[in-house]
């Protein structure tokens, strides 16, 4: 059954999504865009950025070690298991949605799942919300911050910075916003006051769009009007555009990754060993996908009644 996958991975900020129905399963991260597909390929007579496919079990190993965080550059991250149900959601609720491909999404997750409890607990404490509050809380005891953004990352960020400073929040999604402060007791910015966060000086933005929102206007004004600043970009793709660098107290998602990047031998271990568990798994969902389908396919076989003439 895992013969008929296939997996498209592009890089992040490209939207091949736009081309496809409700029938495959789409998954949007901070470093890639994957596209999930069960025996069909919806991508045939299109053109289509640079990528690279990857079929059948491979395709689930690949899947599974995306959930479990070994393909981020922050190891282990928790961020992408978020992700994952939020897209599952949404396909889920498709009515063109492929229901054995949603089947092998519901045995990937518990899988993903398995894989955590057994080898991964502890692997990544630092998440992208936890790095940011170091640079954030603790080297600039930042007593009130802007949490631009009202997703999974946001709440993250609220939940991490609450506890040492204020928070407010700036979002598109009046409705989200509402919840948001309702639930942290977080001061509200407008959606379209946005131009006013030049005035404040600790800054996390969570947004990733092709759209730029904050450009070389907002930041000359930021930096001019703030002595102690840092404004962190956590969006996929950058909404930001600017020449200022860390040194001027813009901290970009690539920095927060290569922070968390580095993995100690211990660690390194652990992670071998579930590397190695996720391809056993994967070979053992394969065997199982197959004799269910096999058994499908035999009670559901028209049965030939044996001529007695010869019995």
């Amino acid at each position: 059954m895992l013969n008929g996958l296939n997996l498209w991975n592009f890089s992040s900020g490209t939207h091949p999504e736009e081309e496809l129905n409700g029938t495959t399963f789409i998954l949007k991260t901070c470093q890639r865009t994957l596209v999930l597909a069960f025996n069909n390929h919806p991508f045939i007579g299109k053109e289509l950025p640079t990528h690279v496919l990857i079929k059948g079990d491979e395709a689930y190993l690949f899947l599974l070690e995306t959930i479990c965080g070994l393909k981020s550059k922050l190891i282990g991250e928790n961020e992408i298991v978020g992700q994952f149900k939020e897209a599952y959601k949404i396909y889920s609720q498709s009515t063109l949605k492929d229901t054995k491909l949603l089947h092998i999404l519901e045995k990937l997750f518990k899988d993903a799942k398995d894989i955590r409890t057994q080898y991964l607990i502890g692997i990544s404490q630092k998440t992208y919300a936890s790095l940011t509050r170091r640079h954030l809380i603790q080297k600039l005891k930042a007593e009130h911050v802007v949490v631009v953004g009202s997703g999974a990352l946001a709440e993250d960020l609220i939940n991490q910075f609450k506890k040492k400073s204020l928070v407010s929040i700036c979002a598109r999604n009046t409705a989200k916003v509402s919840e948001l402060a309702k639930l942290h007791n977080l001061t509200i910015i407008p959606w379209d006051e946005r131009h006013s966060l030049s005035a404040q000086p600790f800054i996390a933005n969570t947004i990733g769009s092709n759209t730029i929102l904050f450009n070389e206007e907002f930041f000359s004004d930021w930096k001019a009007l703030n002595n102690s600043r840092q404004f962190v970009d956590l969006g996929s793709p950058s909404v930001i555009q600017t020449g200022l660098t860390l040194a001027d107290g813009i901290v970009r998602l690539d920095d927060i990754l290569n922070e968390g990047a580095i993995v100690e031998g211990k660690k390194q271990q652990q992670i071998d060993l579930a590397r190695a568990a996720m391809s056993e798994l994967t070979l053992k969902r394969k065997s199982l996908f197959e004799a269910k389908f096999n058994q499908i396919t035999s009670v559901n076989a028209p049965q030939i009644k044996p001529d007695m003439r010869y019995l």
